[in-house]
């Protein structure tokens, strides 16, 4: 019997769902998205294994990571355990580069987008489904009803939307209330140390009308690892050249940041990554933080991450202020 702590869970929005507070993310199952690394199946599946046996329940992908390469692999390594977890994924992007029909958030594209990722995850239900970003040539209502059918048909068990702007959650919600129509639970949103645009835009919507965050990119990429933070010749890595790293940073305000970072986690005797994790999992309204690995090491640093004491998350709060400010 593992000694390992289990998982703490949050409950998303008003929904009576739960999710683990550190999700696992597969944008780099079988594909190498964004220049991340791909994964071939063996690795994937270590990770997904290490991950259920951490006590990780939500599982994230989308339609559009490798094409259907990330929920195809994932479907195959779940297989029979698929009612283990909450599984997420997302609808928008052009499955055929160059072909703007074969992505957007239109009736007819979210209908049949959601058909194939069942098909390719092997199962007859999503536990979250959400547009992947705003698209603006589809009026919201088309988007909203669809997505409320979808749910209707018992195809998904909780709506959220991933990417999208306070006024654009906001409009959401005031459409769906208005059409009686299932609202969006969650907003799944990047948020880190180094990117906290999210504080003064969504978060607010998010308390005010009890709506759930997602963490996507809580180590920006790669560069609140501690990998990135030594003067020289950089590493190699995603964000090897800075000026292509996903996602972007402005990382010539980030020194400090990376400096005092190091400090807490030297102080908590900590891993730099997890001082970053344990940031977000002590922020409110954040019910998971998903992380994303290459190898078994990472991931299981990643998933020992804890919520930091207050005096050291208000030392990382004034840093990245600071730095951001600058």
């Amino acid at each position: 019997m593992s000694l390992e702590p289990r998982m703490k869970l949050n409950t998303l929005g008003r929904s009576q769902l739960r999710v683990s507070e550190i999700g696992l993310g597969t944008m780099n199952f079988g594909y190498d998205w964004h220049g991340i690394g791909a994964i071939d199946e063996k690795t994937a599946r270590s990770l997904v294994d290490m991950a259920l046996e951490r006590g990780v329940t939500l599982i994230d992908t989308a339609d559009i990571y490798g094409y259907g390469a990330s929920e195809s692999l994932l479907g195959k390594i779940l297989a029979k355990r698929r009612s283990k977890v909450v599984l997420a994924t997302k609808v928008l992007g052009q499955m055929k580069p160059g072909d703007p029909s074969s992505g957007g958030l239109s009736r007819r594209h979210i209908t049949q987008g959601l058909e194939a990722s069942l098909k390719r995850l092997r199962t007859d239900y999503v536990d979250l489904y959400m547009p992947h970003g705003w698209d603006p040539a589809v009026p919201l209502q088309e988007t909203l009803e669809a997505l409320h059918d979808a749910k209707q048909a018992g195809k998904v068990r909780v709506l959220g939307c991933s990417n999208f702007y306070g006024e654009q959650l906001q409009r959401s919600l005031e459409l769906a209330a208005t059409g009686r129509r299932h609202r969006f639970e969650f907003d799944q949103v990047e948020y880190s140390l180094a990117n906290r645009q999210i504080e003064g835009d969504v978060m607010p919507v998010c308390a005010a009308s009890d709506v759930s965050v997602l963490a996507w990119s809580p180590l920006g990429g790669g560069f609140l690892s501690g990998k990135y933070s030594r003067a020289g010749k950089r590493p190699e890595g995603r964000r090897r050249d800075p000026e292509k790293a996903f996602p972007p940073l402005p990382e010539e305000r980030l020194g400090g940041l990376s400096r005092v970072l190091e400090r807490i986690a030297t102080l908590e005797v900590i891993s730099p990554a997890q001082a970053a994790i344990g940031w977000l999992l002590g922020k409110p309204h954040v019910a998971s933080v998903i992380v994303g690995a290459r190898t078994a090491d990472q991931l299981e640093m990643n998933l020992a991450s804890r919520a930091l004491p207050p005096r050291s998350a208000a030392f990382l709060d004034k840093a990245s202020e600071l730095c951001l400010a600058s």
